[in-house]
């Protein structure tokens, strides 16, 4: 199924990928999930490129078909997962594995350089989450290696470098440029510890980071009091979620600082949390504002599961440990009680709250000096993507210029 002799139609396609993930163990729940987006994919494409399948085609057929869920984390991660099962299929015949299905570990091929590579970021500081994003994409790698007869790293050549960067065409430019750098830091790592005799620095590209891709999604103070009220705080979950929104909404914290924050977090003698951010390692002291930190005591001594967990905010439901989740259900679910619609092309996460907390205090002329320090920005620059979708701050800078 490579190069000359590659399917085009993509019902015959769906058939011959539906049989290999039979025979490669797949479960049934899997296929007929799969199956049900190919299912719409077929007669789109039929209809639109005469049964042709490409991911041209596939990515219109994402955008009309399930535009309105692709906000939806899991959905857009099962859609885009279908479509790539079927591009990779159609150029190489193979699979690529997910990570989670290879958690039995990398091969003892490949076992040495990738974690030795893992744990160096990991010393660097690299965040967990950050990780868990390198070690799939790393799996995939070694997938596409193996299938491709490199059964040892220091083998690998510019040649297969070139293969693989081109097996990535049909991911998002951040996807690819996102992995070229983990590819770029593998290879020097690599060199720099005797596992490969190049670097070939010079032969990976550097693809740019498009920041702003499509602007934030951004709620009026009322909008955001609508969320707010939409959390029913009779409720053990409901006092939990009302203490997590209101971090984000009123300090402007990020919900992986939230999920994190711990008992020892706190000074209540000063009424300040005290963290240092996963995401920039930056620490910040920040004042507990009267609302947010009745809130939280209300969750603690009122909803709060009996746990020896040092995380404040805790699942619900055994073993309660920490959150996992961004809460994103919640918010769809907070979103339609309040009677707030979304456009399907914008983002409908809790981050929102956060941006919309920025918005609000340019509306109020707060120095964007001072929003950067509340949000938690390493630099200014960060905090100007939310000038975007302030219209009325912009004309105003227009007129001081004038």
């Amino acid at each position: 199924m490579k190069n000359g002799n590659v399917v085009q139609d993509t019902a015959r396609l769906v058939e011959e990928l539906t049989g290999k993930l039979e025979v490669m163990g797949y479960s049934g729940a899997t296929i007929t999930r799969l199956n049900s987006i190919w299912r719409n994919l077929v007669p789109y494409a039929n209809e639109n490129a005469c049964g042709a399948f490409s991911m041209e085609v596939a990515r219109e057929f994402i955008q009309s078909h399930y535009g309105h869920r692709l906000d939806d984390p899991d959905a857009s991660h099962n859609i885009h997962r279908a479509i790539h099962l079927l591009s990779d299929f159609q150029r190489y015949g193979t699979v690529f594995k997910q990570s989670h299905a290879t958690l039995k570990g990398f091969t003892k091929s490949y076992r040495q350089v990738f974690e030795g590579f893992l744990q160096h970021l990991s010393a660097q500081g690299v965040a967990p989450g950050s990780l868990r994003t390198w070690r799939s994409r790393l799996f995939r790698l070694e997938y596409f290696l193996l299938h491709h007869g490199i059964e040892e790293f220091r083998l690998i050549r510019i040649q297969h470098i070139n293969s693989y960067i081109e097996s990535l065409a049909g991911f998002s430019s951040n996807t690819v440029g996102s992995t070229l750098r983990i590819l770029k830091q593998l290879f020097q790592y690599a060199c720099s510890n005797g596992f490969h005799v190049e670097s070939f620095d010079n032969a990976i590209p550097i693809v740019r980071r498009q920041r702003r891709q499509r602007l934030p999604t951004v709620f009026s103070v009322g909008e955001t009091e609508k969320i707010l009220s939409a959390i029913d705080r009779s409720n053990a979950l409901g006092k939990r979620n009302y203490a997590i929104f209101l971090l984000l909404a009123r300090m402007g914290l990020r919900i992986s600082d939230v999920r994190g924050l711990m008992f020892h977090h706190f000074d209540w003698s000063r009424n300040v949390i005290s963290i240092v951010q996963q995401k920039t390692k930056k620490p910040v002291d920040l004042p507990i504002m009267d609302e947010v930190g009745w809130a939280i005591i209300d969750y603690l001594r009122n909803g709060r599961p009996h746990s020896e967990c040092p995380l404040v905010f805790i699942k619900h439901i055994a073993p309660f440990d920490g959150l996992t989740s961004a809460l994103h259900q919640q918010m769809l679910q907070y979103l339609r009680r309040a009677d707030i619609h979304v456009p399907a092309n914008k983002p409908r996460g809790v981050h929102s709250l956060r941006h919309s907390l920025a918005t609000t205090l340019l509306q109020k002329q707060v120095p964007i000096q001072t929003i950067s320090h509340t949000l938690g920005h390493l630099d200014i620059g960060s905090t100007s993507g939310y000038v975007q979708v302030n219209l009325p701050q912009l004309r105003l800078c227009a007129l001081e210029v004038a």
